[in-house]
């Protein structure tokens, strides 16, 4: 019969709580209390249960994934790509994942904070990047081990962090459409805001005038008016099958009368024609280096930290023609 943690409390003379809160390396518990709860542990053949290593090496054995504080996390396929990553990445690595989602800043601090305290999680990945921000502060503030996928724009010398290289994903668009013969170049978006805009727009922004071009920014929010530009680059993939249906019901044909190209290469990219021309952002290998790396800075937590760049591929399809 298989030892259970009401064994343990009756070996240890302990209330089964107890046990599960000294497993978890809890404060309240003293270390004698703990001691005792892991001879215990030892005596019953307990031992190579998760939870005897747990309270051995006092770590949780898990990792918390914090999702950005916005409502509409669902219609991103991003976020559900990136966490299917990071669960095989830490599933291969014994390592399970917890996860931190509210719609406020002050909600999503304090669930990172009670996940920590508790000793749920030994660190965290953070999905999201931005300035100011009280989760990231927090962790840094507390020397707790955490990883984030994206780059940060302020303190990034004390931050780990696995991204592509965005602004480069912008030049490269500007490139491929320039190559087509496009001359009369926008980007598309929707916000105007977090450091994966800045980067793509400034890459493209930058591009472009460099060739000589004199590009535009359009705001997706307002009424879509494109004017004589034959080339659009698109924040994303969703967004861009949002512009394209527009668009057609401007009598505007994609790609005959304006080419469009985008990035991340979701589910979505081939899913209606025109199928998008888009980059591959290689979410794979971003979830797998997050875990990678935050396993890495549990075991040496004062190692430098430093930034993984993840290389990206264009996807060639049906919504870019040259002119």
């Amino acid at each position: 019969m298989a030892v259970t943690i009401k064994d343990v409390a009756k070996r240890a003379g302990v209330n089964p709580s107890t046990v599960s809160r000294a497993i978890r390396n809890h404060a309240t518990i003293s270390d004698k209390t703990k001691e005792k709860v892991k001879k215990a542990m030892q005596e019953l053949g307990y031992r190579q249960n998760s939870a005897a290593q747990m309270l051995a090496s006092g770590k949780a054995g898990a990792i918390g994934v914090i999702f950005p504080p916005v409502e509409n996390k669902s219609d991103q396929p991003f976020f559900m790509k990136i966490l299917t990553s990071i669960n095989e990445e830490a599933r291969d690595k014994k390592i399970t994942v917890a996860i931190a989602s509210a719609h406020s800043n002050e909600a999503l601090l304090s669930q990172v904070q009670v996940m920590y305290q508790e000793k749920r999680v030994d660190g965290f990945i953070m999905l999201y990047t931005a300035q100011d921000d009280a989760v990231r502060d927090y962790l840094l503030s507390d020397k707790i081990p955490f990883v984030v996928i994206g780059t940060p724009s302020d303190r990034a010398n004390e931050i780990t962090s696995v991204d592509n290289d965005n602004h480069l994903l912008g030049a490269e668009a500007v490139q491929y459409l320039v190559s087509l013969g496009h001359k009369k170049l926008a980007f598309v978006t929707n916000t105007e805001l977090g450091e994966v805009y800045q980067e793509r727009y400034f890459g493209f922004y930058e591009k472009a005038r460099s060739l000589g071009l004199t590009p535009s920014l359009v705001n997706s929010e307002k009424k879509l008016t494109i004017r004589d530009v034959t080339g659009l680059v698109i924040m994303d993939d969703i967004l861009a099958i949002k512009v394209i249906q527009e668009l057609s019901e401007q009598g505007i044909s994609v790609p005959d009368q304006v080419s469009v190209i985008s990035f991340n290469n979701s589910f979505f990219a081939s899913l209606i024609h025109p199928y998008l021309t888009t980059f591959d952002i290689n979410v794979v290998q971003l979830g797998h280096r997050s875990v990678q790396k935050l396993a890495h800075l549990l075991d040496y937590p004062d190692d430098f930290r430093e930034k993984v760049t993840v290389p990206f591929e264009l996807k060639v399809r049906e919504s870019t023609k040259a002119v």
